[in-house]
């Protein structure tokens, strides 16, 4: 006997095999690529949200605290590590973490 899906779900509450008849999880094809343009947008957004972030007064501590680190941390191979975004930004990192540390208030100033 072949079991069919009843789109009414009338099943009775302890019978779930009706639940593996269909899959929720959207499928690689429906999911649609990033273009460049999308990509080059996420890190040029993320870049100028962290630093407008760590200049705004409003911003939390830990908030700031976080951005610094991820600003001065040297060697980083997170795919969004400030060099990177910087570098794809066409920005050089050392530039402007320089700039950028030299006008930090200085109630900011001891974040690490």
């Amino acid at each position: 006997m072949q079991m069919r899906f009843d789109r009414n779900l009338t099943y009775d509450i302890f019978d779930d095999q009706w639940l593996w008849l269909h899959s929720t999880e959207t499928l690689l094809e429906e999911i649609p690529p990033w273009t460049e343009g999308e990509i080059l947008y996420l890190y040029d957004r993320l870049l100028e949200d962290s630093l407008r972030n760590l200049f705004d007064g409003r911003c939390s501590r830990g908030t700031a605290v976080e951005i610094y680190r991820w600003m001065t941390k040297s060697i980083d191979n997170n795919p969004f590590s400030f060099n990177r975004c910087c570098e794809v930004c066409g920005l050089d990192p050392e530039t402007i973490r320089d700039a950028v540390l030299d006008r930090i208030e200085p109630s900011r100033r001891k974040l690490h």
